[in-house]
């Protein structure tokens, strides 16, 4: 009995070719826009790394000087940003269960021979424990030790796609480039690494959305080479922001520090351990302002620098209204093309077929319909996603259909064509066959 209803929708879906392919472009154009909304909003929305984004915090520790008389720049300077010396004490007391420092520069990377060479490549400037505390994969070789990063070791973590393009191969370990002239030893190699949101540099408005980073480097190592942040804050005895290069590296506050602390107990203990670190450090005279600390979870974080742009959600809604008409335009032609073939299920009716029967075919073939309308969405979901990486946006990179989305699209597509079709299928249903027969 399945089977012939199946045979009675196909034939229906053939009869009507125009119709039909006019329902499943409407349906696939709604359902698309909807899932091309949804998929962005979705990836924004999403932890900014793989994994264990719950568990890390920025450290945020008032160590700016007061400001002097017609020196506006002090004040300007973000609390999540420190000094060198600050972030590498809070490092080296290793009271977290991890912790790092960054900043991000901004090199040119070539052979030592001269030969391939790739031009303004974004770097992270941090310690060690960065490439295990935000879950970058290592494919070849390890990181830097802390005995390398306190002898200012020239060594570098590259990932895969910058090893092949300088070295020909995946595995550059113990291979050498040259980093703004000045040569690095290969020591790691990562997978094409990018995190899903940008979580670090928020305050600063240097917003790299999905960007990659290929190259990981000691902070002191760099530092050696004359290598520095793209952003460096500000720097004291210095008259506007950007003068970290003709400024003492100990004078500016440029490095965001992150700790990971698994459980409650450890988040309290080390905002005790922070304030008293403050609270020494003003004793000693070097912080002129009361202690004040704080640490900022990820996710909150994100949320609080408007990690997910007032765009994403009001085009969702707005998709959501475009497929609500779409689907009741679809509804209504759904409903004409069974009125349509009223006289056909009358004839059926007086051969003895049920109200079940009649409305089970119709909603098979408001399904059918459904199904080719979602297999037409796909297509038209990435062309819209591909669309949005075209644009000079800050979340364009993040426009990537997934295998769960793409589940999910299919599971909306029939979804809504069932729901859309119950009404017409249930008016073809109820249609007196009687009536029918006599009218035609």
């Amino acid at each position: 009995m399945k089977r012939y209803y199946l045979q009675l929708a196909l034939r229906g879906l053939l009869r009507h070719r125009t119709q039909t392919l006019l329902i499943i472009v409407t349906m696939a154009i709604g359902i698309a826009s909807c899932m091309t909304a949804y998929t962005i909003l979705n990836a924004l929305m999403a932890d900014p790394i793989a994994h264990g984004s719950r568990h890390l915090y920025l450290v945020s520790m008032d160590s700016q000087p007061l400001p002097k008389p017609g020196d506006h720049s002090a004040v300007s300077s973000s609390p999540t940003l420190l000094k060198l010396r600050d972030a590498q004490a809070l490092v080296d007391a290793r009271k977290a269960v991890r912790q790092t420092y960054l900043a991000i520069a901004d090199v040119n990377a070539s052979t030592i021979t001269g030969g391939a060479h790739d031009s303004s490549v974004l770097t992270w400037l941090t310690s060690a424990q960065a490439i295990a505390m935000f879950g970058i994969p290592l494919r070849h070789g390890r990181t830097w030790t802390a005995a390398e990063s306190v002898a200012r070791a020239p060594v570098a973590i590259i990932d895969e796609h910058l090893s092949r393009k300088l070295f020909g191969v995946a595995d550059g370990v113990g291979r050498s480039l040259r980093l703004n002239g000045h040569v690095f030893r290969v020591i790691g190699v990562m997978a094409n690494w990018r995190y899903r949101r940008q979580f670090f540099d928020l305050e600063q408005l240097y917003f790299l959305p999905g960007t990659q980073f290929p190259i990981f480097l000691p902070t002191q190592s760099a530092l050696a080479a004359s290598i520095g942040p793209i952003h460096p804050g500000i720097c004291e005895h210095s008259s506007h922001a950007y003068a970290f290069g003709s400024s003492k590296v100990g004078d500016c506050y440029w490095l965001e520090t992150w700790v990971q602390l698994d459980t409650p107990k450890q988040v309290v203990a080390y905002r005790r351990y922070l304030l008293d670190y403050a609270m020494q450090q003003h004793a000693a005279g070097r912080f002129q302002r009361a202690p004040k600390v704080a640490l900022h979870g990820m996710n909150a974080w994100v949320a609080q620098n408007n990690g997910v742009p007032s765009s994403a959600p009001i085009n969702l809604w707005l998709s959501l209204a475009f497929l609500a008409l779409c689907m009741v335009n679809v509804t209504g032609l759904l409903l004409a093309r069974f009125l349509r073939g009223s006289h056909e299920v009358a004839v059926r009716r007086t051969l003895g077929a049920t109200r079940a029967g009649v409305f089970a075919q119709h909603l098979i073939e408001a399904g059918g319909v459904s199904l080719l309308g979602g297999a037409l969405a796909v297509p038209l979901t990435l062309f819209g996603l591909w669309l949005v990486r075209q644009q000079q946006i800050g979340y364009a990179s993040v426009a990537h259909l997934n295998l769960p989305m793409f589940i999910a699209l299919f599971a909306v597509s029939v979804g809504v064509g069932l729901i859309v079709g119950v009404l017409p299928a249930w008016r073809a249903s109820t249609l007196s066959p009687a009536l029918q027969v006599k009218t035609n």
